[in-house]
């Protein structure tokens, strides 16, 4: 009885720092993308690279889509760092996400049976970000960002 109230509320204080976690990992993630984007959008070796990976994934019209990939990661990664339109960075990240998966990462697995397969595909940090999105998308960014300070000035 006594270990189970101990249990509890521990837990409720865990929980009262909830915050604090969510903002690290959107923090991280935010600038992940961000600086990922930035040196696709701003450094010619880095938007070349992208254009060739983009070509050998038959991604159609590789120049035009590393430039609006790069954009979409450096916007949507600072959007994420400052908490801002939170659900739109989460859902336009995730997009690029999916299409990288798909394109890129998923060909790149040699398993030879369906727990290998799966053990490998959990292991592509793409997928680690795509999960980490989703999960920002539907817990939303704390209250430690813009969306919140612009909720709650707007009342119920």
């Amino acid at each position: 009885m006594v270990a189970m109230l101990s249990v509890r509320t521990l837990l409720s204080e865990l929980h009262a720092w909830e915050w604090l976690g969510i903002l690290v990992v959107r923090v991280a993630v935010g600038l992940l993308f961000f600086l990922s984007g930035r040196g696709k959008l701003f450094v010619p070796e880095r938007r070349e690279q992208m254009r060739e990976t983009l070509l050998e994934a038959h991604v159609p019209f590789p120049e035009f889509n590393a430039v609006f990939v790069s954009t979409v990661e450096f916007v949507c990664g600072l959007l994420l760092v400052l908490g801002a339109v939170t659900p739109l960075a989460c859902a336009m990240l995730s997009g690029v996400m999916i299409v990288a998966i798909a394109t890129t990462a998923i060909k790149n697995i040699k398993a030879t049976s369906p727990l290998a397969w799966l053990s490998e595909f959990l292991y592509v940090p793409d997928v680690l970000y795509l999960v980490i999105l989703f999960w920002l998308f539907l817990s939303g960014p704390g209250w430690l960002s813009i969306d919140h300070l612009i909720l709650s000035q707007t009342g119920p």
